[in-house]
C-alpha cells in the first residue's frame, strides 16, 4: 500500500515538473521567434547595434610595443568590439518591460 502511494506521489511530481519544463521551453522559443520577428520592423531594417553611433566606431584597438633585455621587440595588441550578443539585447528588453521610463511619452 506504502509503495503505490509513493509511485503516484512520484507520477504526480513528474507530471508537474514535465509541464513546468515544456511552459518554460515553449516560452522561451515563443520570446525568440517574437524577437527575431519583431527586432528589424520596430528598427526599420538596422539593428540596434547600427543605430547606435558609439557602435560604428568600429573596434577600439590598444597595442603595447615591450623590447626584451636580449633586444627583441614584443607587440601586444588588444582589441575591444562592443558587440552585444542577441540574447544580451533579448534580456535588456524584457528587462526594460518591468523598470518603469522616466523620460518623456514617445509621440507614436
Amino acid at each position: 500500500m506504502r509503495a503505490a502511494l509513493w509511485n503516484a506521489r512520484a507520477a504526480l511530481w513528474n507530471a508537474r515538473a514535465a509541464l513546468l519544463y515544456s511552459v518554460g521551453g515553449w516560452t522561451m522559443v515563443g520570446a525568440m521567434i517574437h524577437y527575431s520577428r519583431n527586432s528589424g520592423a520596430e528598427t526599420g531594417g538596422a539593428s540596434e547595434n547600427e543605430q547606435d553611433p558609439q557602435a560604428n566606431q568600429g573596434p577600439r584597438k590598444e597595442v603595447f610595443t615591450k623590447e626584451t633585455p636580449f633586444g627583441f621587440q614584443v607587440t601586444t595588441v588588444i582589441t575591444y568590439r562592443d558587440v552585444q550578443p542577441p540574447i544580451t539585447r533579448l534580456l535588456r528588453r524584457v528587462k526594460s518591460f518591468f523598470d518603469p521610463d522616466d523620460g518623456p511619452p514617445s509621440e507614436n
